[in-house]
């Protein structure tokens, strides 16, 4: 069974899991390492950007998506949002880029909710986007 879960929701357990797992789908921050990204997230509140979620399947860590939503305020994030959507089924991918297109508009950041519809209609399109055969 696959489900999404933002940081916030997510008992200390799992938290643990994902953050311990993020290498192994081939994800590092860019600056510190784990304690450095655990301490950005534990400060993620509802409504305001960074969100952080993750995506599981049977427990085990598929995928992530982080939304920043300003390069410059966190050393180990320098992105407005970095993902491994390329990598996840379709039906997984479609889920996470609605939560961050509805996250964007939220924030009034139009220009970015723009740019993932378009994006999410490319991958609809299988542009950019790995074959399901080929997905985790």
């Amino acid at each position: 069974m696959e489900q999404i879960l933002n940081y916030r929701d997510m008992s200390e357990e799992q938290r643990a899991l994902a953050l311990n797992s993020l290498s192994s789908i081939g994800f590092y921050p860019a600056y510190g390492k784990i304690k450095t990204m655990q301490r950005v997230m534990d400060k993620s509140i509802d409504g305001e950007r960074p969100q952080f979620y993750f995506a599981f399947r049977d427990s085990k860590l598929i995928g992530y998506m982080f939304l920043i939503g300003d390069a410059q305020r966190f050393r180990s994030f320098p992105w407005i949002a970095i993902s491994n959507w390329d990598e996840l089924p379709m039906n997984l991918t479609e889920q996470m880029m609605k939560i961050a297109i509805e996250t964007y508009k939220s924030a009034g950041d139009i220009m970015q909710a723009i740019y993932h519809e378009t994006l999410l209609e490319d991958y609809r399109n299988g542009i950019g986007h790995r074959k399901e055969s080929d997905c985790r």
